[in-house]
């Protein structure tokens, strides 16, 4: 028992190591209270895609954000690969959107060009 009392009373973050204490704000403050995104059609698969725009007035975090979505993402991915909670993705997202940062939509979405290249697809299809 003595002992753990010892390990305990060392294992103190004393501020040199910033990296050691871990995240400083929290996310409440970044996403300044919100609890769900305004947008009520933003789901974990809705795919957002970066506009080109300057993104040096934002938060690191923020910035993080529109720096992956350079092509389309989906919420999901988006927060697995920051390593955010999906809540505060969501969120953060809908800021991003709001501000005019990030489209919404699908990649489906875009015109496609070609359509001698879905006509032969779908001759494909048909004769399976």
């Amino acid at each position: 028992m003595a002992n753990l009392a010892q390990a305990m009373t060392y294992d103190v973050w004393d501020g040199d190591d910033a990296a050691e204490a871990g995240r400083l704000v929290p996310w409440y403050i970044l996403v300044n209270g919100r609890t769900s995104p305004r947008n009520i059609d933003l789901d974990l698969a809705t795919q957002v895609i970066a506009r080109l725009v300057d993104t040096r007035r934002l938060e690191p975090e923020y910035a993080e954000i529109v720096i992956r979505c350079a092509g389309w993402i989906s919420i999901a991915e988006i927060g697995a690969y920051l390593h955010l909670p999906l809540t505060i993705t969501k969120i953060m997202v809908d800021v991003l959107l709001e501000q005019g940062y990030l489209d919404i939509g699908s990649p489906a979405q875009q015109t496609v060009a070609d359509r001698r290249l879905l006509e032969t697809v779908l001759a494909g299809l048909e004769g399976l």
